[in-house]
């Protein structure tokens, strides 16, 4: 077992959001895949585009990793703005009737406060006296949950930002910008997401270009926006029916595992961990970072050893439910869809059930089914539940295969699920050999066909409806989503903030190893959420046994990732 002299070695590891890296991590620790240059090419040349895959599938690595490749460039003028905070504005746009006037302000500004950060001392006079007004305006609506900003700043028109912004390049002598706009779009309210794309459609000319990340099945475009037209979009999710996926997540594992163990780790536990990850770089990582033997008693992590089929079997399960948890979190963060997300969790339970009986009857050795096949076309309703399984990963709609006059959508499900449910019937305890022949080819005959009615049934289609709250007076239903007052009796429909809801939720909803959750309840005044986003530096966290730096930065990160989409 090789002794390591700190955590240190395994921050690389644990270091999941790439948002978090600076440029010589991102270089470092950035595993090459099919792909990568074409996608690097297209956010870095001119023209809006959209980046879009699930969490985890590597966006903000893509967006980051431009923004580097672009500051060495001395004609060009690029900033990169998170956009991931803007849950903290949903309170105020449930109250205000200014919301979507300050919600634009606040899309406008983060633009101008990264372009001041990103030039520092080269920025321009007037665009530092912007960004100073901006920060005290954006600090006071992140933080003042629900109420209107006393703080003003200069109202500025998408047009005239514009206007400034190829000022600006004339200025600096640039010939064109480039905004890299990550964690935007993709879990707006409805209301947001349609100005936010009217902010992006208006910041475009022959100088201007913006490239913003978003993810499938939730993003409410402007009437005034077709994709393709107004952006191209571009898919992030590396396949796992590719030919070279394993030589890829084999150099995302020499980039992010510690040097001194690769040598130590069997090559089919690295296989088996890859087909587990279903393609998402984050999975791969999570699942890897489960699997290394650190004593539960040690936060620096002295002395770790490499993954063992044991562990990385119950790494692949707790994989598959986080990825199910993130799944069920969906209806906490957009309440409307809480029903598709009830029925999208029965259709996927079906998907995994035909599979593993279909596997059944299949002889021990060979291949086995990995997805569904199913018949077009289907209705609105149903699209839907696979878009929401889509977004939160356990799902992959690939392409279409014909049957004769038939025509199948492939749909993948999760590979962790399937392996920790023994959907390829290989039993509870399968070996790395058998896990990794039974999904190494995955061809159009490994789906099992089935027809829409047999997972989406009569009582599953009558259970999907936007989930819109009553009436507070009177009770009656809502029309629509967009509904403003009741159609009964006139009174003003109001909407409980989710935000302020996922601020309260009891820590245990972070999916934290249960010892650590135990003693940070027992020893600490920590409760909910909120508790650990206002526990600067994570002082309190760090006071509890087996959580010092590396831990308490985790935790902090999942619950920040937890109050985002």
């Amino acid at each position: 077992m090789p002794d390591l002299p700190s955590g240190q070695d395994l921050e690389s590891l644990y270091t999941l959001r790439a948002e978090d890296l600076s440029a010589d991590e991102l270089e470092r620790w950035t595993g090459v895949v099919p792909g990568d240059e074409s996608i690097l090419r297209r956010l870095m040349g001119p023209g809006p585009k959209l980046l879009k895959g699930p969490r985890g599938s590597g966006k903000s690595n893509y967006l980051k990793r431009a923004f580097y490749r672009l500051q060495e460039r001395d004609n060009v003028l690029v900033t990169y703005i998170n956009y991931s905070q803007h849950l903290a504005l949903e309170p105020l746009m449930l109250r205000s009737e200014r919301a979507i006037e300050h919600f634009r302000q606040w899309l406008i500004y983060k633009i101008i406060i990264a372009l001041n950060e990103t030039l520092g001392e080269d920025s321009p006079p007037d665009l530092a006296q912007l960004a100073g007004a901006g920060i005290a305006y954006i600090n006071e609506l992140q933080t003042s949950i629900g109420q209107a900003p006393r703080t003003s700043a200069p109202t500025i028109a998408p047009a005239d930002l514009l206007a400034r912004i190829e000022g600006w390049c004339e200025q600096l002598g640039k010939a064109r910008a480039v905004l890299l706009m990550d964690d935007a779009a993709h879990a707006f309210m409805h209301q947001q997401q349609r100005e936010f794309f009217e902010v992006f459609r208006a910041l475009r000319s022959r100088t201007v270009a913006c490239k913003a990340a978003i993810y499938p099945g939730v993003t409410s475009y402007s009437p005034f926006f077709n994709v393709g037209h107004e952006a191209e979009e571009i898919e992030v999710w590396i396949r796992p029916d590719s030919p070279d996926y394993l030589d890829a997540m084999q150099s995302i594992f020499r980039a992010r595992f510690p040097e001194s163990l690769q040598s130590t780790v069997r090559p089919d536990l690295v296989a088996m961990a890859a087909h587990a990850s279903f393609g998402l770089p984050r999975n791969f990582l999570n699942i890897l970072s489960d699997s290394v033997g650190i004593s539960d008693d040690d936060d620096e992590a002295e002395s770790i050893s490499a993954p063992t089929l044991p562990r990385l079997r119950d790494a692949v399960r707790t994989n598959a439910d986080r990825v199910r948890s993130l799944f069920g979190e969906v209806a906490n963060k957009l309440p409307r869809y809480e029903n598709f997300v009830s029925v999208g969790a029965e259709v996927y339970n079906a998907m995994i059930g035909e599979i593993r009986e279909t596997n059944h009857q299949r002889p021990r050795g060979g291949p086995r089914y990995i997805g569904v096949a199913l018949a077009q076309p289907w209705d609105a309703d149903l699209t839907q539940v696979f878009s929401l399984l889509e977004y939160a990963g356990l799902i992959r709609r690939i392409g279409v295969v014909s049957r004769g006059r038939d025509r199948y959508e492939k749909i993948q499900v999760h590979t962790s699920l399937l392996i920790a449910d023994n959907a390829l019937s290989l039993g509870r305890n399968p070996s790395a050999e058998e896990a990794n022949k039974a999904l190494a080819r995955q061809s159009a005959d490994d789906f099992v066909r089935r027809q829409p009615e047999r997972l989406f049934t009569a009582d599953r289609a009558n259970k999907c409806s936007l989930n819109l709250s009553p009436c507070p007076k009177c009770g009656s239903p809502r029309v629509s989503d967009d509904a403003v007052f009741c159609f009964k009796c006139g009174t003003a429909l109001t909407e409980q903030s989710v935000y302020i809801e996922l601020l309260a939720s009891p820590i245990d909803r972070l999916n934290l190893p249960p010892l650590k959750l135990e003693r940070i309840l027992e020893l600490t005044n920590i409760k909910s959420v909120q508790d650990i986003m206002l526990d600067d530096g994570g002082g309190q966290l760090r006071t509890v046994k087996s959580i010092g730096k590396t831990w308490s930065a985790r935790i902090k990160a999942r619950a920040e990732e937890y109050v985002t989409l």
